[in-house]
């Protein structure tokens, strides 16, 4: 397994972010980096960058605080003591695209978001294959919003 200590370097309003770089150990005893929170009033593509800072930072609990604890993904994404929060060793090459209208035909309520990635895994690295692309599913509850789920689907 490499070795790899990569300071965290990203101005937060830079969109789209060029390199999110974590802590290069794997497992339970990695170095966390605690991310702050988004405000309240965070577009969507904040909180997806924010969510991303969180993940490069191993932060799970600033990672928690962007998602609706009420979706059924919820449990997956933080419940595995080994999750991307404790896996992942690098993430470059982000870009976040605009938010779209969900399913629930109007942006005001629900949004998807683009988001394109290349990251490296204490199992497997993505670079080869090229970027990962998925999205970000958010609703906007009491004001704020909140990550949903994300996938590819």
């Amino acid at each position: 397994m490499k070795k790899l200590r990569i300071f965290l370097a990203l101005v937060l309003p830079a969109i789209p972010i060029g390199s999110i770089s974590g802590c290069g150990t794997c497992g339970q005893d990695v170095e966390v980096r605690h991310v702050a929170p988004p405000p309240k009033d965070a577009s969507p593509r904040e909180i997806v960058q924010s969510y991303l800072q969180a993940l490069a930072g191993h932060d799970k609990q600033t990672g928690r605080s962007m998602w609706d604890h009420s979706s059924p993904q919820y449990e997956a994404e933080f419940a595995d003591p080994v999750s991307n929060f404790t896996n992942w060793t690098s993430l470059t090459d982000v870009e976040i695209g605009e938010p779209e209208a969900e399913s629930c035909g109007d942006i005001q309520r629900c949004v998807r978001v683009p988001v394109s990635y290349t990251f490296e895994q204490c199992e497997f690295y993505t670079g080869d294959d090229g970027p990962y692309s998925e999205r970000f599913f958010l609703d906007k509850i009491d004001g704020r919003w909140l990550i949903s789920g994300h996938g590819q689907g």
